[in-house]
């Protein structure tokens, strides 16, 4: 995936609708600028071309395109003018409401240049812990290809539906991996599991125990896929070793937090919905991400693009840029 100037620009407008927290993005941005080095970046139009420079005792000092003070000052310009909007933000007079749209206009033409002299674009909008995660290297699920179906940006998935959920992020500039591998251990699950049946009164004696050639789970009935022909579960006893899940879209925000994306796509499929119930269960019971950091999804609330949109834009845009 590739962040380019048009999708971030999307992407900010709907994110800046309604920002959360905004004293505590203010505080984070100021934290970070104060961290970069000082300076000011300028751009220089020939023609359809744009190099950049920075001022020295008064004298221009062009910056190579292979400089990191280059990457730099572009993204402290950036946080500056992000730091400018969002203090307009809770503003309600007519002159800040004004000035706050031409500071939006003025980010997302800065962009724009930025693109045009061939910067990237994803180091200066993402924070390096954001960018270190989106170009770093994980172990995917095996997809055969020709089993996939093929995304704007030539990812292959495994089901329309999840191209039309990567179609989406893509265009609003969402950097995710999708089917990355996660290794959970099923001890910490069971744990976990007991302690939350014991928290919410379900637990009825021990939570597992062994009959014939497997694991029965004591579990209430919204848990019974643990004991479903074919399931992980009942492999387990007693239950050690570690569970090998692959999230459909994983997504880090710009505090650090991830959010897991699952698209249960097949769920009249039973072996499927087993799956799926098992996946779902682990990443909330073992608080693989926080509370409310997981999305789930059915083939309706995806079906068209307006959904889609609507989705990113409520649970991932108001924290993925500040």
């Amino acid at each position: 995936m590739f962040i380019t100037a048009s999708a971030f620009n999307k992407s900010i407008e709907l994110a800046l609708r309604n920002p959360p927290d905004v004293e505590a993005s203010i505080t984070r941005i100021k934290h970070i600028l104060n961290r970069l080095p000082e300076g000011t970046i300028y751009t220089s139009n020939h023609g359809t071309e744009v190099s950049f420079y920075t001022l020295i005792n008064n004298h221009q000092k062009y910056l190579s395109k292979r400089s990191e003070a280059l990457n730099t000052l572009a993204r402290r310009k950036y946080l500056q003018t992000l730091l400018k909007i969002l203090e307009l933000t809770q503003s309600t007079k007519a002159k800040d409401i004004k000035q706050r749209q031409k500071m939006i206009d003025r980010l997302q033409n800065l962009i724009m240049a930025f693109e045009r002299g061939n910067l990237d674009i994803a180091k200066i909008v993402l924070t390096s812990k954001q960018y270190k995660w989106y170009k770093g290297q994980f172990i995917r699920k095996h997809l055969d290809p020709k089993d996939a179906v093929t995304t704007s940006c030539g990812l292959n998935v495994r089901s329309k539906s999840e191209r039309d959920i990567a179609n989406a992020n893509e265009l609003l500039a969402v950097p995710f991996h999708y089917e990355e591998q996660a290794l959970i251990y099923a001890h910490d699950f069971v744990m976990q599991l007991e302690e939350k049946l014991k928290r919410e009164n379900k637990l009825r004696g021990p939570v597992y125990s062994f009959r014939g050639n497997g694991v029965h789970w004591n579990v209430p009935p919204e848990l019974e896929w643990m004991n479903a022909p074919g399931s992980i579960w009942k492999g387990y006893y007693p239950p050690t070793g570690k569970i090998t899940i692959y999230n459909d879209f994983k997504i880090m925000l710009a505090d650090g937090e991830i959010i897991i994306w699952e698209h249960e796509g097949l769920m009249e499929d039973f072996v499927y919905r087993c799956n799926a119930s098992e996946r779902a269960a682990i990443i909330k019971y073992t608080e693989t991400v926080s509370k409310g950091n997981l999305i789930e999804t059915y083939e309706r609330d995806v079906d068209t693009l307006e959904k889609r949109i609507d989705i990113i834009e409520r649970h991932i845009l108001p924290r993925l840029w500040f």
